[in-house]
């Protein structure tokens, strides 16, 4: 049997705000949330796949790539803060803080916002005042800083304990938004300018949403206050970080498109999409579960903090390892999907899926990491990453193309995870149950990899054989995890409550 997992003693300074909803229903509706909106994203990226091809793609992706960076960037980790410290004050039973905590956020991150526009919108002008492209690259300047006020409305949802905002705006209005617009850009046969074009046009509308959302849970009563003690100081450093981590994540797609070609951008970009579309897991646990361990870290509850990571790990095990194992066997039909040029990258997917593999099992470490205010030790380790990335893609690029980026990055993920595990576990002495962790990782290689690898050599790539493997395998999976819930943790994860 799993340990119970409960978190309900009240900390000093008043009673504590309780949760709508266990965090096994947050984890679920995360789940879907992010399941839903990874799979419009790959919709997404098979229309531009399709329509513009391998060096269209290439050059879509790298704007894509510039938005990114911005967007988390102008962010300058208000939005992880709002999280930790609007889920704090409500553990302590200060909820009238909150707009005092907000305040403290937004305004730097407004006036970042404004030199962003004033720097970006004529270095763009600069770059190519005679193109379309310019055009497409001006409005998409500020449209990024408006994507940054977004997460900030969506942070302080979360940290209020709002399970529904974040997965419903981020992980399925904005992406179908995004389908939409670019589905008429595609019917319409316009080039890539207008499709870029066409993948902004829904941030505003998404900004107006989150704002409304994020508003029912300030107080609306003035307070004389301006600054919230140890706020910049904690979200200053995952500003940084914040910028390190989206460079590290686009970095590969830019270097092999300066080392490479723009065609092989276009293919390595996509192989990265589909790789990354099982952090959704990753992305459900880290929302679920962020304010819940910012609230016991509050309290100085390292067990409850050990026993949240134990269960939330688990299931992202369980979750997440049947989809990189399929996406490693059946490389070939799942990148067809995106054009035959795509399947060339059939072995950068198979190192990726790996790698991302790797980074599941070490579970919600960040969110740990983060919502005990260990920031800074996180900024080190993303800029440890990120030169190791550059350095490895330096050297593999030029010599194996798309498959040295791939190793690259496998690298890195790594040894960052095996960074990040120890901090966590050995200095800070957070120790998580290791049972359900083990039975979580036995299942997938049992009933999915090992059966599809089988497949594999008994029926070829073909999509009929992908398809009906993956879906038997799938039914397999979940039925016996369902009989099997008490010692995977699954239980425990549903029962658990978060204050």
């Amino acid at each position: 049997m799993t340990e119970p997992v409960t978190g309900r003693s009240a900390p000093a300074g008043g009673a504590p705000v309780r949760a709508r909803s266990g965090l096994g229903a947050a984890a679920v509706a995360n789940l879907v949330g992010g399941a839903s909106g990874a799979v419009v994203n790959l919709v997404l990226a098979a229309l531009v796949g399709r329509h513009l091809g391998v060096e269209g793609s290439g050059v879509y992706f790298l704007v894509v790539a510039v938005f990114v960076v911005v967007a988390n960037t102008a962010e300058l980790g208000a939005d992880t803060g709002l999280v930790r410290f609007v889920a704090a004050t409500r553990a302590r039973g200060r909820v009238e803080d909150t707009g005092w905590v907000v305040r403290t956020a937004v305004g730097p991150v407004l006036v970042g916002g404004a030199l962003a526009v004033l720097v970006g919108v004529p270095l763009a002008l600069a770059t190519a005042p005679d193109g379309r492209a310019p055009a497409v690259v001006v409005a998409a300047v500020p449209l990024a800083v408006l994507a940054s006020l977004t997460a900030l409305a969506l942070g302080v949802s979360r940290g209020a304990g709002d399970t529904l905002t974040y997965p419903l705006l981020q992980n399925l209005l904005l992406p179908a938004g995004r389908v939409v617009a670019v589905g008429v850009a595609v019917l319409a046969g316009w080039g890539v300018s207008e499709v870029v074009a066409a993948w902004l046009l829904p941030v505003p509308l998404v900004l107006v949403v989150a704002v409304a959302l994020a508003l029912r849970h300030v107080p609306r009563r003035p307070t004389p206050r301006r600054g919230y003690p140890g706020f910049w100081g904690f979200s200053a450093a995952r500003g940084a970080t914040a910028c390190v981590e989206v460079v590290l994540e686009w970095a590969d797609v830019v270097v092999v498109g300066v080392l490479a070609s723009p065609a092989e951008a276009g293919v390595y970009a996509v192989v990265t999409r589909c790789a990354r579309a099982g952090e959704v897991v990753q992305q459900a646990a880290r929302i679920a579960v962020g304010p819940a361990i910012s609230s016991a870290s509050a309290r100085g509850d390292t067990a409850l903090v050990g026993r949240l990571y134990g269960v939330v790990t688990a299931a992202m095990v369980w979750a997440a390892w049947p989809f990189y194992a399929v996406l490693a066997v059946f490389a070939e039909p799942v990148l067809s999907i995106f054009g035959p040029d795509f399947t060339s990258g059939a072995t950068s997917l198979r190192v990726l899926a790996g790698a991302m593999a790797v980074a599941t099992a070490a579970g919600a470490v960040q969110s740990v990491l983060l919502m005990a205010g260990r920031s800074s030790w996180q900024l080190a380790d993303k800029t440890g990453a990120l030169v190791l990335d550059l350095v490895l893609l330096a050297l593999l690029v030029p010599h194996w193309g798309i498959e040295g980026a791939a190793v690259a990055w496998a690298a890195t993920i790594v040894v960052d995870t095996l960074v990040v595990g120890y901090q966590v576990q050995v200095l800070m002495g957070v120790r998580p149950p290791w049972r359900p962790i083990l039975w979580a990782a036995a299942l997938p290689v049992v009933l999915v990899l090992v059966p599809s690898a089988l497949a594999l050599l008994l029926w070829g790539t073909s999509w009929t054989a992908a398809v009906t493997t993956t879906a038997v395998v799938a039914i397999v999976h979940v039925v016996v995890g369902v009989v099997a819930r008490e010692r995977l943790g699954l239980v425990a994860l549903a029962r658990l409550r978060a204050v």
